[in-house]
């Protein structure tokens, strides 16, 4: 697989949708190695070169590009990622036209894309059921020796679902009220 299928790949796990070559924006063509756009959280335009194209052509490219984008009133913004090293004078040229990606390998791995185009991708957080951890059981462990009955009773009614905690928060309000507790004369 080369580095820009790489790139592909991880766009298009991201809700991104990959778009034909050349690149077509309001009758203009260009000729990138690869594009993709936004359908998600992200609408980017994402163009994908890779260091053989020349960074003068990229320049003019990407500049045409920006410009056809404002001519035909489109809100997409543009990130260039580029496989390969570049010039940070070309960088620098570059970034006035648009975001610029750079993975600093031809044929970076899915991990070296994933951190570069971390900006374009979905935060994933971690689900209780990814840590493996017992919800209830952790309430247990961080309220630890100040637990008290009433504590323990709803973490247990917890395990019965919120019908049950309901009934159990209804008890221990009856059971206050009837004792007096809480209640200031």
């Amino acid at each position: 697989m080369t580095g820009v299928e790489t790139v592909l790949e991880v766009l298009e796990g991201a809700d991104f949708l990959r778009l034909a070559k050349p690149l077509t924006v309001a009758g203009v063509e260009f000729e990138f190695e690869a594009a993709a756009r936004g359908t998600g959280a992200s609408h980017d335009l994402v163009v994908v070169a890779s260091s053989s194209m020349p960074a003068r052509r990229l320049l003019r490219l990407v500049g045409v590009l920006a410009r056809t984008l404002d001519m035909a009133q489109s809100p997409r913004p543009v990130t260039v990622i580029v496989l390969g090293p570049m010039a940070a004078s070309d960088k620098s040229d570059l970034e006035r036209s648009a975001r610029v990606l750079i993975l600093d390998t031809e044929d970076p791995t899915v991990e070296q894309v994933e951190r570069a185009a971390a900006v374009l991708l979905p935060i994933r957080l971690p689900s209780v059921m990814d840590t493996g951890g017992d919800p209830l059981g952790e309430v247990i462990t961080v309220l630890g020796p100040d637990a008290t009955a009433e504590h323990t009773r709803f973490v247990d009614a917890a395990v019965g679902g919120p019908e049950r905690v309901r009934t159990v928060l209804l008890d221990y309000v009856d059971t206050a009220v009837s004792e007096g507790e809480g209640i200031d004369d």
